[in-house]
């Protein structure tokens, strides 16, 4: 029997995940949480086990890791407002306790970092945080991730909001930057392939699916839903608290986490090199057909 301990297990990709891992009947999960009415109550199993965790506790953090092999870390605090430090004070402390509990390796989602381009906040932060992990010795397998497509992520959320609420928009010029969404079954597909995968040191993995400007990815989330693409006219001049304040407006997402990810909207994300198969074993899911079939769940959510 493995152990697996993930911290952050409550959120959108530890559900999909959990189900993944549950399909391997030699694994148990010790699934953390902060408040009791986070645990979901759709997704209980003999070989899942909930329990509360304070990683700023060792005593706690060290009860949570107990006799585990593997940790995966989806710990994400954007939307506090020093979300960076917490970022990496919270990495650090489980780093910490992973290796005075023994664990094995650590499994983390993080985002994909441009290359020659000013990092966002957020997204600097993600890469910190894999690397307050990796600082305590134990290897560390960092999955970095474009856009999540999932029913669930904030990110497709807002991206289909736009779609549905606009038709026709006008644009910050930076919607021209390139991303590579995939699926969140694909991103968690890869996570769980992680471990059963021998890793040393510090190693990245770059996932993603097709890539595409994150204008022409709003325009073909609109044609899943309607048939027609979105008409979307990008403009030089727009100032990005406006871009914030303009997405809680359409799509109702807090506006310190709009402006968080907007920032990240000016810099390309995309692959250098594109891993997802060499793990998994498998292409990614083509962006079209993953949009198609969110498009129908949206659908089918709002009868």
């Amino acid at each position: 029997m493995v152990k697996i301990a993930i911290l952050g297990a409550p959120g959108c990709v530890g559900r999909h995940l959990i189900d993944i891992l549950l399909k391997n009947p030699d694994c148990h999960i010790v699934a953390s949480y902060r408040s009791e009415k986070e645990i979901p109550g759709d997704l209980q199993n003999d070989r899942l086990s909930w329990k509360q965790v304070d990683l700023l506790d060792p005593a706690s953090a060290g009860n949570f890791l107990h006799q585990a092999e593997a940790l995966i870390y989806l710990i994400h605090s954007l939307g506090a407002k020093n979300f960076e430090q917490l970022d990496t004070q919270l990495a650090n402390a489980a780093g910490l306790a992973a290796k005075n509990a023994g664990i094995k390796k650590i499994i983390y989602l993080g985002g994909i970092v441009p290359h020659n381009q000013k990092v966002s906040p957020h997204l600097a932060s993600r890469m910190k945080t894999g690397e307050a992990l990796a600082s305590h010795g134990i290897p560390v397998a960092e999955v970095r991730a474009s856009i999540l497509l999932a029913t669930c992520s904030m990110s497709y959320l807002i991206v289909y909001n736009l779609a549905r609420r606009l038709p026709v928009m006008i644009t910050p010029r930076w919607l021209n930057s390139f991303c590579a969404p995939i699926a969140l079954e694909d991103a968690v597909s890869c996570l769980s392939a992680l471990v059963q995968r021998e890793i040393k040191g510090h190693d990245i993995f770059e996932i993603g699916s097709d890539i595409v400007r994150y204008r022409d990815l709003i325009s073909s989330c609109g044609k899943s839903m309607r048939g027609i693409k979105n008409l979307i006219i990008t403009v030089p001049a727009f100032a990005i608290h406006l871009s914030g304040l303009w997405i809680e407006f359409v799509t109702g997402v807090p506006n310190s986490v709009a402006l968080a990810l907007a920032e990240g909207l000016r810099t390309d994300t995309v692959p250098s090199k594109n891993r997802f198969k060499e793990v998994t074993g498998r292409d990614p899911i083509p962006l079209e057909t993953i949009l198609n079939q969110l498009a129908l769940k949206m659908k089918a959510k709002t009868r």
